[in-house]
């Protein structure tokens, strides 16, 4: 088994520790959080590598592979950057310093990202990738708005439950303003989504 393979596997423990908490401490309803569901795909998706590359060899070869793993590391690196500069400001100190947030806020989200970043090939993805990318995000947003507003299945520790982020809280702020935040948060997505795209041109493993 080589070193990426190890990598690989000790990120995916750590996303299933983080869920395996988040899990035996809020229950099922903690599905209905993106943070969840990002890691669930994220050590899913990194369990997958490490099968192709015991079987096929290295991922660096499949193009198609490293666009679809570009999306899932842009899913898992919007978890991070929602809750670190959206949310962790209005979490109590004891719900921000503790094992499973950072499991699945932090470490999860930067072994993707460092693993795309560092052991991936150069320039790998087309121009229009990063709109595929944002698909996720923004069917979770529609996911999430559904339950708040017809479901309303409700959404463990969350204070705007049955909406899990207080930023789609239609009933607290309204539609107009929902939307203004979904469209300025997909915006900052794709930017974000651009700058992988740019770090991918100049860092990573060298072309052969």
């Amino acid at each position: 088994m080589s070193k990426t393979q190890i990598f690989r596997l000790l990120a995916a423990g750590c996303g299933i520790w983080g869920v395996s908490i988040q899990l035996h401490q809020g229950g099922a309803g903690m599905l209905l959080y993106y943070t969840v569901l990002s890691n669930i795909l994220t050590f899913s998706f990194m369990l997958y590598l490490v099968y192709y590359e015991a079987k096929r060899g290295t991922i660096n070869s499949n193009p198609r592979l490293l666009r679809i793993k570009g999306g899932v590391t842009m899913a898992i690196a919007i978890t991070f950057m929602i809750y670190h500069f959206l949310l962790a400001p209005r979490v109590d100190p004891e719900d921000f310093w503790n094992i499973r947030n950072f499991l699945v806020h932090y470490i999860a989200p930067f072994c993707l990202i460092l693993d795309t970043l560092i052991l991936d090939r150069r320039n790998n993805y087309k121009w229009q990738d990063p709109f595929y990318w944002t698909i996720i995000p923004l069917l979770y947003f529609a996911f999430a708005i559904f339950n708040g507003t017809l479901l309303q299945l409700p959404v463990p520790g969350s204070k705007d439950s049955p909406f899990p982020y207080f930023f789609i809280n239609t009933s607290r702020y309204g539609w107009e303003t929902v939307a203004k935040n979904t469209v300025l948060i997909a915006i900052a997505y794709l930017l974000f989504c651009y700058v992988l795209v740019f770090l991918k041109k100049k860092i990573g493993a060298k072309n052969k």
